[in-house]
């Protein structure tokens, strides 16, 4: 039988290894400066930190969209690169850092 102690506990937070942390961090790092790559190959720095930054709040929104059509978006890019793409969308800090990284490429390019 479950009681209400057992569903707190299923749902109270475990904590994370300091490797795995490590190696998530390391993984996003890549993801965001793959998206950067990719978006400054297109000449598409500024309308893509338009794009974030209107849509900041529902970046949560954003990455289960990505998820959701993540049968779709297979036929343009590989189904592990959009879960990746989308935990970083879901992600405010690394959702930060590619626009930081967006922002640095548009520097470098003038």
């Amino acid at each position: 039988m479950v009681t209400m102690s057992h569903l707190v506990d299923f749902l109270r937070p475990r904590p994370v290894d300091e490797e795995q942390r490590a190696a998530e961090q390391a993984r996003k790092n890549e993801v965001i400066e793959k998206l950067a790559r990719a978006i400054r190959a297109r000449r598409l720095e500024s309308p893509a930190v338009l794009f974030l930054e209107l849509n900041r709040p529902i970046g949560f929104l954003m990455s289960q969209a990505a998820l959701f059509a993540r049968p779709f978006l297979s036929f343009f890019l590989p189904p592990n690169e959009v879960e990746a793409a989308a935990e970083v969308l879901a992600d405010r800090d690394a959702f930060d850092r590619l626009l930081d990284r967006l922002g640095e490429s548009s520097e470098d390019s003038k």
